[in-house]
């Protein structure tokens, strides 16, 4: 395990090795949440990424003191001889964090954002997407939003339901990536309205898909459930697992935009932490090849 400190300018100004390991970003704005960066460093550790802690201060007074402070003592108080994760810290003064966070990203080829609720926010945000669609179509990275005000303090089980959408696939990785990190179980799930024998067929295909993307140290279930309301069925069971990791809407319909998506309704309804994951296209994240 190492711990640097450096400067964006060193940061970017470095070269990697041709085989280094994947990389990812948890920017850090006005503040900070414990659970979203334990989240970044579990998923790490388990992918067998580098994690990056980017500080963005908007004030140069602060670089001596707490914000900067908080930073490396976040580092310091969780990395220990226990890990196996090499975590870079790099504090920058900026008045554009985001497009700070941004430039980042792009330019050091940045595979996967964590951002939590301390993202700023962007005008008009309803039309032109938040902070995360910004992250992703800008630095084209795949992103992860965490939305935690039911967190507990550790990770001990993970629920992922799995469809067929652009994000899924990234919604498996991840979520196998957080459970080999924490340490804990993952189950991937799925609800159809009728489990007919030919929707068992598909879904049974969609789970053997999934497994795919997953190696053999993850702890992995599968569960397939028959109910009417799909965003319901997630929602109850939410309450027996401690993360939820579930994909973006690709394409939001009149009505879904009335009515609200299944992702929305998780989001806001879950009984735990809801991780959304959104694909930026291509490979993209996935587990270092060992």
């Amino acid at each position: 395990m190492a711990h640097t400190e450096t400067s964006l300018q060193e940061f970017l100004e470095r070269s990697d090795p041709p085989d280094s390991p994947p990389q990812i970003l948890y920017p850090v704005f006005s503040s900070h949440d414990n659970f979203t960066f334990q989240t970044a460093l579990n998923i790490a550790k388990g992918a067998g990424a580098e994690l990056l802690v980017l500080d963005l201060l908007t004030d140069a007074g602060l670089e001596t003191a707490e914000t900067s402070r908080t930073s490396r003592e976040l580092l310091q108080e969780n990395l220990n001889e226990g890990h196996t994760v090499d975590a870079h810290l790099i504090v920058e003064e900026t008045n554009s964090p985001l497009k700070t966070a941004v430039r980042v990203a792009k330019q050091r080829t940045i595979q996967l954002a964590v951002l939590d609720e301390h993202t700023p926010e962007l005008f008009a945000e309803g039309v032109r997407g938040d902070a995360a669609d910004r992250m992703r179509k800008k630095a084209s990275c795949d992103v992860v939003s965490v939305i935690y005000p039911r967190a507990g303090p550790r990770v001990a089980s993970v629920l992922v339901p799995v469809a067929e959408g652009n994000h899924c696939g990234l919604g498996v990785i991840t979520g196998g990536a957080l459970g080999v990190g924490a340490d804990a179980p993952v189950d991937l799930f799925h609800v159809s309205e009728d489990k007919t024998e030919a929707e068992v067929t598909r879904v049974e295909e969609l789970f053997e898909t999934a497994k795919k993307r997953l190696p053999e140290s993850v702890e992995l279930d599968t569960w397939h459930l028959e109910a009417p309301d799909v965003a319901e069925a997630i929602i109850n069971e939410s309450a027996h697992y401690d993360v939820t990791v579930i994909g973006k809407p690709t394409q939001r319909s009149l009505l879904e935009f009335v009515t609200g998506s299944i992702t929305a309704s998780v989001t806001e309804e879950s009984e735990n932490a809801v991780l959304t994951v959104q694909r930026n296209g291509g490979a993209g994240f996935s587990f270092e090849e060992r």
